[in-house]
């Protein structure tokens, strides 16, 4: 076909995008567990409920106000404003506790670094770039095939899972963001624009609300993930194969050539067959090893 070099070159780098398009799926889907970002907004609501009993506190420090009489009310007073001082800080200490569960959440979107690669946007450009090699592929002579098709139709899935739990992930963030703006309200009010004992109940709902259903929507799309893995897997072996075969047909064909040249360097026809000597087998391939560690009988295994 005489364009096999650009076809291996084409379905290397749509495998290389595949692969750390599902590792990224794979790290994202072991973030939102349990043991990981449902423990650490699993801490903060029990944080939070301990927070509450303050509620009944500053109540207690209204009603001394209330009663006392004459220089017993400047002291009562002062009292009420330092107990709300010590819970205006203990939420501002939760709320930045929150914000330590929304960079782990905004990590798995953007990564730690400019070069981590096994982040969601990272992913989602790779993938955009791999469909851009599909359409150059079907635009080569005669490999529009129906393994190319089925090729496309596997990244283009990758591709709108990877910018639906982006998606998905930043409205976690966001719910986040609720509770932590209704702590910043309160943290930095003065006593005279706050019912202290009120307020500091509404505050602590709010952020308890916005944990909660941050809670239930990484549990839901971690459920979802963990369901559809397989089909990941799927299409990551599925673009693997295909680089290898491309690789393959490369291979051969420059192994083809490089017979041809040698025979007109020698002025005489290429190698009969019976003197010909057997080639030697292909090494594993570097995407085989990335996906799979060594090669192992029986098929790739993520």
């Amino acid at each position: 076909m005489a364009n096999e070099a650009e076809y291996a070159h084409y379905t290397g780098q749509i495998a290389t995008a595949v692969i750390e398009a599902h590792a990224t799926l794979r790290s994202v889907t072991y973030a939102l567990g349990d043991d990981q970002i449902g423990r650490m907004l699993d801490s903060r609501s029990e944080d939070l409920a301990t927070l509450r009993r303050g509620v009944d506190g500053l109540a207690a420090a209204e009603q001394t106000v209330q009663r006392a009489e004459g220089a017993a009310v400047a002291q009562a007073e002062a009292g009420l404003v330092h107990t709300l001082a010590a819970y205006q800080g203990d939420v501002e200490a939760q709320s930045a506790r929150i914000g330590t569960v929304q960079r782990e959440l905004g990590e798995q979107r953007t990564g730690t670094n400019q070069q981590d690669r096994h982040c969601l946007q990272a992913s989602s450009q790779a993938i955009e770039s791999a469909l851009k090699n599909l359409e150059r592929i079907e635009h080569l002579p005669d490999r529009a095939t129906t393994d190319v098709a089925k090729l496309r139709s596997g990244v283009e899935y990758l591709k709108k899972v990877v910018d639906d739990v982006d998606s998905r992930v930043e409205r976690m963030t966001e719910q986040l963001s609720g509770g932590r703006q209704a702590a910043y309200r309160f943290h930095t009010a003065t006593p005279r624009e706050l019912q202290p004992s009120a307020d500091l109940g509404r505050t602590i709902g709010r952020m308890e609300d916005s944990i909660a259903d941050t809670r239930d929507h990484a549990r839901r799309l971690h459920d979802a993930l963990g369901k559809n893995s397989e089909g990941f897997k799927a299409v990551a072996e599925f673009s693997v194969e295909v680089a290898n075969g491309a690789l393959a047909e490369k291979q051969h064909a420059d192994q083809e050539a490089e017979q041809l040249a040698d025979a007109v360097r020698a002025g005489v026809n290429p190698t009969a067959r019976a003197d010909q000597h057997p080639v030697a087998q292909h090494a594993e391939s570097d995407l085989s090893r990335r996906l799979n560690g060594p090669a192992h009988e029986g098929g790739l295994n993520l």
